[in-house]
């Protein structure tokens, strides 16, 4: 267990009081006015325990430096993948002293706080993100289906989980996502080109592309010198001749557009890197991962 962190009695005593009254999914959060980002979370779980948690960053968020990381790591926290930054550090606990003292460790020996002034304290619910990772295994579930019925077998899926559907030498990806209202989203896309110059030029053909488009659209990822076709459907009211068709539009638009994109802007199509013609690799992102939509 850890020990109490070296934040004023009064306060301590206050934080406590907030923790012993939460409800399953309800958090309190805790973070140092002048540092918004060091916040450490307690939240009850759907079974009554408190979980502590230091939240993710992803980007464009500053990560939690790798000194930072060690000492949670040394303080019992623990994270699914500690090389991503989007991934919280959690330390699991049924006991309300335990939370307590494990959050003003945190916030005393790991950021560094130890004379704080003034704390802001904040109270949420995670019940809604929950139902909504409900839905999306729902949603997984029956998108899955309606792909091993299109394709005959099962579909392949990427590391992220996503579900893959090859069109011609086309591949589309399949990606069922959150949406911030607590619906679940299909994003439905390809990649066209990498390694492009990223120009105003480049924006405004795209933008000219994207007007005369009725379903799908280009998207581009500068930090990536990646190009995107793309589109969204409503998870829940997707059906399969839907699906097929969005697919096809997809996978047809960066066949059509590709190599006319490659000539002007350079770099390579994500054909020539499925095919290795090209030295080039695969994005290190997509639409709509990094969190709710």
């Amino acid at each position: 267990m850890p020990e109490a962190g070296l934040v004023d009695s009064t306060t301590t005593d206050f934080i406590r009081h907030e923790v012993s009254r939460l409800e399953p999914f309800d958090f309190v959060a805790i973070s140092p006015v002048s540092e918004p980002l060091d916040v450490v979370e307690v939240t009850a779980d759907e079974d009554g325990r408190l979980v502590v948690r230091i939240p993710g960053r992803p980007s464009p968020l500053p990560e939690v430096p790798p000194a930072m990381r060690a000492a949670l790591t040394e303080r019992g926290f623990s994270s699914a993948d500690p090389a991503n930054p989007a991934e919280p550090w959690e330390y699991l606990t049924e006991a309300v002293e335990e939370a307590v003292a494990a959050s003003t460790t945190v916030m005393a020996e790991v950021y560094r706080h130890n004379d704080i002034e003034r704390l802001d304290i904040t109270h949420g619910s995670h019940r809604q993100e929950h139902e909504t990772e409900l839905r999306l295994d729902a949603l997984r579930e029956r998108i899955e289906k309606l792909l091993t019925d299109l394709l005959g077998h099962p579909p392949p899926t990427d590391s992220d989980g996503d579900y893959q559907y090859s069109v011609g030498d086309t591949l589309v990806v399949i990606a069922p996502r959150p949406l911030s209202s607590g619906r679940v989203a299909l994003r439905v896309f390809a990649v066209t080109n990498v390694g492009v110059a990223v120009t105003p030029e480049l924006g405004l053909f795209l933008a000219r592309l994207n007007f005369g488009i009725s379903f799908g659209r280009f998207v581009v990822d500068p930090e990536h010198q990646a190009i995107w076709v793309d589109e969204t459907l409503l998870g829940e009211e997707t059906s399969a001749e839907e699906l097929r068709f969005i697919c096809g539009t997809v996978a047809r638009i960066a066949a059509e557009w590709d190599e006319r994109i490659k000539q002007l802007f350079g770099g390579a199509t994500y054909r020539d890197v499925l095919q290795n013609r090209t030295d080039a690799g695969a994005p290190e992102s997509k639409p709509g991962l990094g969190g709710y939509l």
